[in-house]
């Protein structure tokens, strides 16, 4: 018995010794670089990472087990000072911690910090962003805080594969943003990117001030006249005529003026009824779009968010705005659907 007891206290002595001499031989920090190139504006790329809930879908460790892991969001939601909270009580790896953004520049540059409670360590993290040749190259740089003594042999086997995670997550983000798995359920609110292919529109143009009810009123008016120019005319059937589309070439606020296209897209070449009718194209290429719900009285806010949405990320949006809806009401206090769009340089 006394022999047993002997050989149980060595063993102990040598784990207590091996547990003082390995952190010698283990680096203080640990230190890494990558980097991705995506086929994708700037732009985009930079929300996927400045944007906290869109970050969290496709992040490393913490993607990898959704069902399990709790985020927790702190307002603000992008940018500097934006952070959440992470909690996996079934998975070690994934554990307990904190991520926030430091410091973000507009489509160039962010660094945030990392803690691993569960662990007690911290990670200063750099992403570089730079756009060319229509592709976007993101260079990320990580490397963590010294670790003590004690803690380097815990750290170094949680945290060695970390360079792996982040590939996944990378491979994630590709996937994400590759042209067919762009998220298309977008809420009333939301912003989203789109690759628009182009239209073209059956229209008549006017020029109005910026008051919603006389935008109304003319759009109205302009498209019953092409609508029965293409049921009677052109034998089109009703139900075939949907989707109408204004297409602003101008909006002073400053000077109450509008012009814009109202009209319906068509498919083949038709010969307009007369002058005032003509065939007009909307460029295709990259787009962002929000959904429109309200009334037309209200229609003015959906543009102003998306101004506002590109001058709040850094997209640099061309003056092609239009907005297509599911149907035009017979009153501009009516309920209408649909989405509101700008071109946006690549």
């Amino acid at each position: 018995m006394k022999k047993i007891v002997n050989t149980f206290l060595i063993i102990i002595f040598l784990f207590i010794i091996a547990g003082c001499i390995i952190p010698t031989f283990l680096p203080k920090n640990i230190e890494f670089e990558t980097s991705r190139q995506f086929n994708n504006p700037v732009s985009e790329v930079f929300l996927e990472f400045n944007n906290l809930e869109n970050y969290g879908s496709w992040a490393p460790l913490i993607s990898t087990d959704s069902l399990n892991t709790n985020i927790n969001y702190m307002f603000p939601y992008k940018g500097m000072g934006s952070s959440f909270t992470w909690v996996n009580k079934k998975n070690n790896e994934i554990g307990k911690g904190e991520y926030k953004i430091l410091k973000s520049k507009i489509n160039t540059y962010i660094q945030s910090q990392i803690i691993f409670d569960h662990i007690g360590v911290i990670y200063l993290q750099d992403i570089h962003f730079k756009y060319e040749n229509n592709s976007t190259q993101v260079k990320l740089h990580l490397k963590s805080e010294n670790f003590s003594y004690f803690n380097r042999i815990l750290a170094y086997f949680y945290l060695n594969h970390l360079k792996d995670d982040w590939e996944e997550g990378l491979n994630k983000l590709s996937s994400k943003l590759s042209k067919n798995n762009l998220n298309t359920h977008v809420g009333v609110g939301d912003t989203e990117f789109a690759d628009f292919p182009g239209l073209q529109l059956l229209s008549i143009k006017n020029e109005t001030t910026t008051d919603p009810d006389e935008i109304f009123n003319a759009a109205h008016k302009s498209l019953k006249e092409i609508s029965k120019y293409l049921i009677d005319s052109l034998r089109y059937i009703p139900t075939d005529i949907k989707n109408p589309v204004l297409y602003y070439s101008k909006f002073d606020t400053l000077n109450h003026s509008a012009i814009f296209y109202s009209g319906y897209p068509i498919k083949l070449d038709v010969l307009p009824k007369n002058n005032t009718m003509s065939l007009i194209s909307i460029p295709g290429g990259k787009a962002i779009y929000t959904p429109i719900e309200g009334s037309f009285n209200s229609i003015l806010k959906f543009r102003y968010s998306l101004d506002k949405y590109s001058k709040e990320n850094g997209i640099q949006i061309k003056p092609q705005y239009w907005e297509q809806y599911m149907d035009f009401p017979i009153s501009s206090h009516d309920v209408i659907k649909g989405n509101a769009y700008y071109l946006i340089t690549e």
